[in-house]
């Protein structure tokens, strides 16, 4: 998995598709431009100077509905966003019912994703990239991030990222291709069949597309569902 500083010489580049994190429970108290800045403008005035050359848009709900086969049919896996970037467009969009702290570690994740080399797969290895460098800047700065994806490091006894559980946890809950089998990439699935339950999928060893019939588990990236988008100032992101 790729680590490093967040700002580097590397170029803006796009994935595949638009980059996500996944949502948590709704908290009773929901973050806004300052409390965000508080956080930020500390230690990492960087991010703040990038997201002012950023179109933020904020949700009041915000989920994709990924096709899923079900080893019976095809169905809707719904993943419920907290967050997802465009770095082509240079835009992030961000649920807006989320606490102060969730939505920084949202913002982070975003911003690393906008900074990731031109042409990094999604949502492997540019996911689990994300979450690994984002839960490391998190325990940085003394943040709350996921605890399910934190471990102690053996030798030093500190808190690090859990590079298995990322792993594990894109796996599971991002639409991409089965995991590699002895080393080798499994062809992906981009499409389907829905009356005759076949799945057109893409070979990245070959760089050829077939249609096969469909297989438990097989999901691709869906459309997204936004609800009451509202852009925030760009003027509003500055430092004191």
């Amino acid at each position: 998995m790729p680590e490093g500083s967040l700002f580097t010489d590397q170029p803006v580049g796009s994935v595949i598709s638009p980059c996500r994190q996944a949502a948590g429970a709704a908290p009773a108290k929901k973050w806004d431009v300052d409390c965000i800045l508080k956080i930020l403008c500390k230690n990492d005035k960087k991010i703040v100077d990038q997201l002012a050359k950023t179109t933020v848009t904020t949700l009041d709900d915000y989920y994709f509905n990924d096709p899923y086969f079900d080893g019976k049919k095809w169905t809707i896996k719904q993943f419920p966003a907290a967050g997802s970037s465009n770095s082509s467009k240079k835009s992030i969009s961000i649920r807006s019912d989320m606490t102060c702290e969730g939505a920084v570690d949202t913002f982070y994740h975003e911003i690393w994703h906008q900074n990731q080399p031109a042409g990094m797969g999604w949502p492997e290895p540019s996911e689990d990239d994300a979450y690994y460098n984002t839960e490391q800047w998190l325990i940085d700065r003394g943040l709350p991030g996921n605890d399910s994806i934190r471990t102690k490091d053996p030798v030093t006894g500190k808190i690090v990222p859990d590079k298995k559980e990322i792993r594990i946890q894109v796996q599971k809950d991002y639409p991409g291709p089965p995991p590699p089998v002895k080393g080798v990439p499994q062809p992906k699935p981009i499409d389907k069949k829905t009356k005759t339950n076949e799945t057109k999928v893409f070979d990245p060893v070959t760089g050829k597309t077939f249609w096969r019939p469909s297989k438990a588990g097989d999901t691709f990236d869906g459309p997204a569902v936004f609800v009451n988008k509202k852009v925030v100032d760009p003027k509003q992101w500055k430092c004191p």
